[in-house]
């Protein structure tokens, strides 16, 4: 099983290894936000905190949107993101209102 910790939310959600995160945030109450989905918005722009090792490669959408030296700082755009194993914790800037 993996884990997800979404910092902003102080909330932590177990899911399958492999699950795509926008997939996990449809299942809990997270501020995250989605736009496009696409990975062409940036809406969805996160920081990985943890376990950048457990996530999946840079997709080229993420190489296109996001600038080098952020994807290096773990940076990543959420709807991209596939949860391989292991635990991860995200965090983010904007919030929507719940």
């Amino acid at each position: 099983m993996a884990k997800v910790t979404f910092q902003p939310d102080h909330l932590t959600h177990e899911c399958e290894d492999g699950m795509m995160l926008i997939d996990i945030c449809e299942e809990v109450d997270t501020a995250l936000s989605f736009g496009c989905t696409e990975g062409s918005c940036g809406v969805c722009e996160l920081t990985v905190l943890k376990g950048r090792e457990n996530l999946n490669k840079f997709t080229e959408e993420e190489k296109e949107y996001l600038y080098e030296e952020d994807l290096e700082n773990g940076m990543r755009l959420g709807c991209q993101l596939k949860i391989r194993k292991g635990e991860v914790t995200i965090s983010w800037k904007g919030n929507r209102a719940k």
